[in-house]
C-alpha cells in the first residue's frame, strides 16, 4: 500500500507539468477566481504538495504579500492586521482523496516553510478546523462572498 507524501518546496522546484496539475486541482475547488490562480501561483512564496504514487492530489500556497489585497480583507472582517501580511491559500485536495488528513498535513507543512504571521480566508467548515489545529485563530466579523460568508483567521 502507498502512503501520501507530502512536501513543501519552492513554486521553482515544479515543472510545468506539475505546476499545470496544481492549478487545475485548485480550479477544481471552485472557490477562487480561475484568472488569479494562473496569475498568483507563480508568484508564490511557497507551495506544499500531497502526492500518493508520484500523483498530486493536493495542493496549498504561502502567497506574496499583497498589501492591497491585504488592507481590503481587513476592512471587510473589521479586523487590523499588517498589511504586508503573507496568505496562506489555495489549500484543496482532490475529492477522490479527501477525509484522510491531508488538509492538516499540507497546512503543517507550509508552516515549517514560514516564520512570520499569516491570514487565510474561507467558507469551508472543514478547513476552519484545520485552520483552529493549527495555531489560527478566527478574527473580525464575516463577509458575503461567492461561495457564502468568508471568516478570516489569523496565525501570529
Amino acid at each position: 500500500m502507498q502512503e501520501y507524501v507530502v512536501k513543501a518546496c519552492s513554486i521553482t522546484d515544479l515543472d510545468d507539468k506539475d505546476r499545470a496539475v496544481c492549478v487545475a486541482i485548485i480550479k477544481s475547488g471552485e472557490a477562487v477566481d480561475s484568472e488569479s490562480v494562473e496569475v498568483e501561483l507563480p508568484l508564490a512564496n511557497a507551495v506544499a504538495i500531497a502526492r500518493i504514487n508520484d500523483q498530486i492530489v493536493g495542493v496549498g500556497v504561502i502567497k506574496r504579500p499583497r498589501t492591497g489585497y491585504a488592507f481590503d480583507k481587513a476592512l471587510r472582517s473589521g479586523e487590523a492586521f499588517a498589511p504586508d501580511t503573507q496568505e496562506l491559500g489555495y489549500i484543496i485536495v482532490a475529492p477522490d482523496h479527501r477525509g484522510k488528513g491531508l488538509s492538516n498535513l499540507i497546512v503543517e507543512a507550509l508552516l515549517l516553510k514560514n516564520g512570520g504571521p499569516l491570514f487565510a480566508m474561507t467558507t469551508n467548515s472543514r478547513l476552519k478546523k484545520t485552520l483552529a489545529k493549527s495555531g489560527f485563530t478566527q478574527k473580525g466579523g464575516e463577509w458575503k462572498g461567492q461561495m457564502g460568508q468568508i471568516s478570516l483567521w489569523i496565525r501570529e
